[in-house]
């Protein structure tokens, strides 16, 4: 799994991380001997409260137990310096006013000395093992936003080359229709179909996406929007409905550029051959998986000849299309009407 894909995956629990690091952060920022001192203070608490509930007399390991959660606390809040402290100052005041007072004459057996040395060498290995802990939250940190950082100027350069190819395939658009506008019918049409082919290139600009380290476009949107344009641009002053039915998968941008063309160059010649004489119809589009492979399927129920013949420009660039999409193209008549059917194996789409 890769960095980014774990900045996802754990998010929740480094939200927490990070608000840890951030505290130990603005709290070891303090002045050192205020540090120290709040250390001083809370071993004295400890020792206050020993003597209050115990009068003095604790037996065993209980002085001693009392005052770890003093070195984890300070090990953890401050740094491995001021657990260290934390565990010699136990140790003194615990030997001082418990061990020794209850020792007559003030000595300490080798069972206390054992006692002062396990919990001087439970309270270092406590200090070392935070102080450990805290330089991994460091780490950890550190990467996360690292990662953050790399995926924000990934979505910004994305952005930017999105926003820059639109600019210049508008331009395009541009100078195509005002060149259509001096040129003679059969020129201007063709000038038109280009500046459409133009167009459907660039609306897989506008639904670039980043998932997983991968630029990608989801079909549902991007097809739903070609077929918008298409009623727009070729059936506004026709009676013929467009109806698209398209699931949302994502798809490579080297794949979504040829399946939007053979979209575009499909609609443009079912309106041009099946529907002679301002004839009413529908122009169906759809995209769905089927198993092992996705299938495009672009069917009218108009005359029968919207396009299946071998000829014309439109047909042969459906051809080279298809065969950038390593699919298989066919022409299908139907009762009424004419289908394109364009089967792309799953495998091909990324």
């Amino acid at each position: 799994m890769n960095k980014i894909a774990q900045l996802r995956v754990y998010r929740p629990m480094e939200n927490w991380v990070s608000v840890i690091h951030s505290t130990a952060l603005a709290v070891r920022a303090t002045p050192v001997t205020l540090r120290y001192a709040v250390t001083t203070a809370l071993v004295f608490v400890i020792l206050w409260m020993q003597i209050w509930v115990e009068g003095g007399q604790p037996s065993g390991l209980d002085p001693f137990l009392a005052f770890v959660p003093v070195v984890f606390f300070c090990a953890t809040l401050f740094d491995r310096g001021n657990g260290f402290y934390a565990t010699v100052l136990s140790a003194v005041a615990c030997s001082y006013y418990f061990l020794y007072a209850r020792n007559a004459p003030a000595i300490l057996y080798p069972s206390d000395e054992a006692q002062i040395v396990l919990f001087l060498l439970i309270g270092f290995v406590i200090s070392s093992v935070m102080e450990a802990l805290h330089g991994g939250l460091v780490a950890l940190a550190t990467e996360r936003e690292n990662a953050r950082s790399t995926l924000r100027d990934r979505d910004l350069l994305l952005n930017e080359l999105a926003h820059r190819t639109r600019n210049d395939f508008a331009n395009v658009v541009t100078l195509l229709n005002l060149q259509s506008r001096s040129a003679n019918p059969e020129a201007r049409e063709a000038l038109v179909s280009a500046s459409e082919r133009v167009q459907t290139i660039a609306r897989v600009h506008r639904r670039l996406e980043l998932r997983d380290d991968h630029v990608v476009v989801d079909t549902k949107s991007y097809i739903g929007e070609l077929c918008s344009d298409l009623r727009l641009s070729r059936l506004a002053m026709r009676p013929i409905a467009i109806e698209c039915e398209a699931e949302s998968h994502s798809i490579g941008l080297e794949k979504a550029v040829p399946l939007g063309l053979i979209i575009n160059e499909s609609v443009t010649n079912a309106t041009k051959h099946a529907f002679p004489d301002q004839r009413a119809g529908k122009i169906t589009v759809a995209f769905l998986r089927n198993g092992e492979a996705y299938k495009l399927l672009i069917a009218d129920n108009g005359v029968g000849n919207g396009g299946s013949t071998s000829s014309g420009i439109g047909n042969r660039l459906m051809g080279m299309l298809a065969a950038q999409l390593s699919s298989t193209l066919e022409f299908e008549h139907l009762s009424p009407g004419h289908a394109v059917v364009v089967t792309i194996p799953a495998a091909k789409v990324r």
